[in-house]
């Protein structure tokens, strides 16, 4: 493979390796929703099907967590193997983030082992609060990682360097980074670009980090961001929906298989928590974050909207910038910005921050010419991203709309009830109750996916959003695509295995026991 089709091709499996550790991830951050809603049925009204439902779902939620933890440590190790030039993100910016992300998940395992090992073995209110512990854990976790993920997106605390080298973009943040750092690295990886094409292993090179110097003044820089504070709520909130539907879909089905109304009583549990997470989702953290991204990601936000040519929305612009006068920039006043540049080369920017530093071949890169063709490779997504973009709104108010109808089935609401009941008579009440289920359940899903694409894609041809690109932090040792295919049947296979697993946990709990004991060996 050439290097193009190398990066290519990693960032695809890459890319399938996080969407299937956060399937996992989803069920982690919502069945403690599911489990502490039902043990509070249970505790208020001591009826057994609740504990019972409590009992399945934490033994979904166990085997999903193993899952969970064996994805996210392949994922973990394969972007470290792959994108060996992100060490110096997970050194730098992501080294506080990461550190805590490792706590939280060893917080994790301990209570969700002290939550199996004792429920009905203590007071419900003793089980409603290890479970709440542990749901505080999961949720910390999710919003750390999404802060590493956040500073690829914004590079909080890099000042105003992005905007030395593309004109259009903000100033992000204070300068807690050293500059002169930050630029040395910039010229030493586009020097080793010119003269090998395999800049990512100079990152790794002691020598290279003694001659850079201190990098960082501030570990937590990447927290203060008010993009990832917008993203961390709106990914874990995005989670959490995700994974309550599953126990939704499953519960239902169970209705419709069964036919039995217990199972009716168990989703109008955790109904209310649902509903109350999917008003807040484009109500607050949705508004939230796409505040952010106007605001600091100017060209994603122009890809999202289809802005080749700057043009005004006062519903856009409204929800955006708070005026619905505001014009919404396109990709002609990016490159008013880069024409800005003039003659002016990578040596010369050099040389203005870093006095008598030697920059050798890289020196003549001329940055007008680099900008043009970066929003260039950016402007070639438009069409992909804004469809992406209006297909996830879409699908998110479908979900709500089927959610709706839902409550309005399975609760005893005035006029409401008898109005859904008349509507959907023809299929009848359990099909009815399974349809809108599954609408809630794939409509989630596949807003949760588009949502994590247009965010990640939208950054493109970066890797670190204006600074860093893909082909400088990409593993320069050569693949073999047996090697490729082989981890990505092994992920996928995974995944099926995983999913069919917690079905039978849910359906067939003794069933799954007898399986393990016969695994292990043991009669």
């Amino acid at each position: 493979m050439v290097a193009g089709e190398v990066v290519s091709t990693l960032l695809r499996i890459s890319a399938l390796g996080i969407y299937i550790h956060a399937l996992f991830l989803t069920i982690s951050l919502g069945f403690p929703w599911v489990i502490g809603a039902l043990l509070y049925k249970w505790w208020r009204s001591q009826d057994p099907d609740y504990y019972e439902a409590a009992r399945t779902a934490t033994g979904v939620l166990g085997l999903n967590f193993a899952l969970g933890a064996i994805t996210g440590t392949l994922v973990e190790f394969g972007l470290v193997q792959a994108w060996s030039g992100s060490i110096f993100v997970i050194a730098t910016f992501g080294f506080m983030p990461l550190t805590l992300e490792l706590i939280a998940f060893v917080g994790e395992v301990v209570l969700l082992i002290l939550f199996i090992v004792t429920l009905g073995r203590v007071e419900p209110t003793v089980s409603m609060g290890l479970m709440a512990i542990y749901a505080a854990m999961a949720i910390a976790s999710g919003a750390v990682i999404t802060t590493v993920n956040s500073w690829l997106n914004v590079p909080w605390g890099t000042g105003g360097l992005a905007a030395n080298l593309y004109p259009f973009l903000p100033q992000y943040g204070p300068s807690v980074a050293n500059p002169q750092a930050l630029l040395k690295l910039k010229t030493e990886l586009l020097r080793s670009f010119i003269s090998s094409g395999s800049p990512s292993q100079i990152i790794q090179n002691p020598e290279l980090a003694r001659s850079i110097g201190l990098t960082l003044r501030d570990p937590f820089a990447a927290f203060f961001s008010p993009y990832n504070i917008a993203s961390m709520l709106h990914n874990v909130n995005a989670g959490m929906i995700v994974g309550i539907s599953f126990a939704l879909a499953g519960y239902a089905y169970r209705f419709f298989k069964t036919g039995k109304g217990k199972y009716i009583k168990i989703m109008r549990a955790f109904l209310p928590v649902l509903l109350v997470l999917f008003v807040l989702q484009p109500t607050v953290f949705g508004d939230y974050m796409g505040k952010m991204v106007a605001s600091n990601q100017p060209t994603k936000f122009a890809l999202m909207e289809y802005a080749p040519a700057t043009k005004y929305n006062p519903l856009v612009g409204f929800l955006a910038y708070g005026d619905p006068q505001h014009p919404i920039l396109g990709f002609e006043s990016f490159r008013k910005g880069c024409e800005s540049l003039g003659g002016k080369t990578l040596g010369d920017l050099t040389s203005s921050v870093i006095p008598n530093y030697e920059v050798g071949p890289a020196s003549s890169i001329n940055l007008k010419e680099v900008c043009l063709s970066d929003l260039a490779k950016a402007e070639a997504r438009m069409a992909v991203l804004n469809i992406g973009y209006y297909s996830k709104v879409t699908l998110g108010v479908v979900a709500l709309v089927s959610l709706l109808a839902l409550i309005a089935l399975t609760f005893k609401m005035p006029m409401i009830s008898k109005v859904s009941e008349r509507i959907f008579s023809r299929l009848g009440r359990s099909k009815t109750v399974l349809l809108l289920s599954l609408l809630v359940l794939l409509s989630s899903i596949c807003t949760a996916v588009l949502g994590w694409y247009i965010r990640d894609g939208g950054r493109k041809p970066w890797t670190v959003y204006g600074l860093l690109y893909p082909e400088e932090v990409v593993t320069p040792v050569p693949i073999d695509p047996l090697v490729l295919a082989l981890f990505t049947l092994t992920f996928v296979a995974m995944a099926v295995v995983g999913l069919y697993g917690m079905y039978i946990v849910s359906t067939r709990g003794l069933r799954f026991i007898e399986l393990l004991k016969k695994g292990a060996g043991v009669e």
